[in-house]
């Protein structure tokens, strides 16, 4: 390895580390930052000489760091989380693996690293349960102490506190995966855009105003959906409950996604300034309503085609196509 790159990996390795490590240094916006310290690592590796070596070697060294500066279980965390992904994401690059696919193993892969790893800190389901459950009840007070300093009341009833404690815990398997999820097509459409262009051979992201999802998906989505509500109000198993309510919001997350590509085609289509677009994105990501409305158009969009991508029927224009 040169010096070059040998300067170029304690960079990446420094800055990755640095911004695993700003969630404890700035409030709000480093945990924010923690999410793209993948993208220093794939930025000094994918597309060029031994990009795999690279992205190892970066990794430890990014591990090394932060185990200095924080201590040795944050120095693990990063490896089985983001350093676990840098790698993952690398290699799959480098096959020339398209966007879906490196979404779903290494967003795949973290959930069951962090898993094991939680089990095996708090050494039983139980306990990794109760932990979870007290750390977020501490979460829930030390936020309506800050909102007491600043003059709101904010404070929730027991049992409304214990319901929602309740239902975060039901839907954190959901939750985790979706965060995991964009975690990755955060860091890969930074790269994409940081070098990825120049170095790729192959067009990573395609058209995504014309992406949709595979229509087998539409009967996992209402499996999943009745498996919910049978295990809810027919057969009370609530482990089973809990199990299809998360497949349910997954699959529904993929759908909304979607939607969200039907969009983009039609802001695209209008000329639409990306001032606009961008305030839309976030105002229907927040909004619920309007969430749901774009998630039911990515359904509905396998039967009603939106944005016309279907060939043409050859027997349109028969009658039995009324039937």
């Amino acid at each position: 390895m040169t010096g070059k790159a040998i300067i170029g990996l304690i960079r990446a390795a420094a800055l990755s580390g640095a911004l695993f490590l700003a969630v404890a240094a700035i409030p709000i916006a480093g945990g924010f930052a923690m999410l793209f310290a993948p993208a220093p690592i794939l930025i000094f590796a994918v597309g060029r000489l031994s990009p795999n070596l690279r992205a190892i070697f970066s990794v430890l060294l990014a591990a090394a760091l932060v185990a200095v500066a924080a201590g040795i279980t944050a120095g693990i965390t990063y490896t089985i989380s983001f350093g676990l992904a840098s790698v993952l994401m690398c290699y799959m690059l480098e096959r020339h693996c398209s966007f879906e696919l490196i979404v779903l193993v290494t967003a795949g892969t973290m959930l069951i690293a962090g898993s094991a790893a939680a089990l095996i800190a708090a050494g039983s389901p139980d306990a990794m349960l109760t932990a979870i459950h007290q750390s977020l009840k501490a979460g829930m007070e030390r936020g309506q102490e800050f909102y007491k300093t600043i003059g709101m009341d904010a404070g929730l009833a027991p049992d409304t506190q214990a319901t929602a404690i309740d239902i975060f815990i039901r839907l954190s398997p959901a939750l985790a995966a979706i965060g995991a999820a964009a975690t990755v097509m955060l860091n890969l459409s930074v790269f994409w855009r940081w070098g990825g262009k120049k170095r790729l051979p192959y067009d990573l992201f395609g058209e995504l105003p014309k992406w949709s999802t595979p229509e087998w998906l539409v009967w996992v989505l209402l499996a999943a959906g009745f498996a919910f509500q049978g295990f809810k109000y027919l057969i009370p198993i609530k482990p089973i409950e809990t199990i299809a309510l998360d497949a349910f919001i997954c699959v529904a997350t993929v759908y909304f996604c979607q939607g969200v590509a039907i969009m983009s085609y039609y802001f695209r289509m209008l000329g639409m300034p990306a001032v606009a677009r961008v305030a839309i994105y976030v105002i229907t990501c927040v909004q619920p309503v309007l969430a749901v409305l774009v998630c039911l158009a990515g359904v509905l969009d396998m039967w009603v085609d939106f944005r016309r991508l279907k060939p043409p029927s050859q027997e349109a224009g028969n009658f039995s196509d009324f039937l």
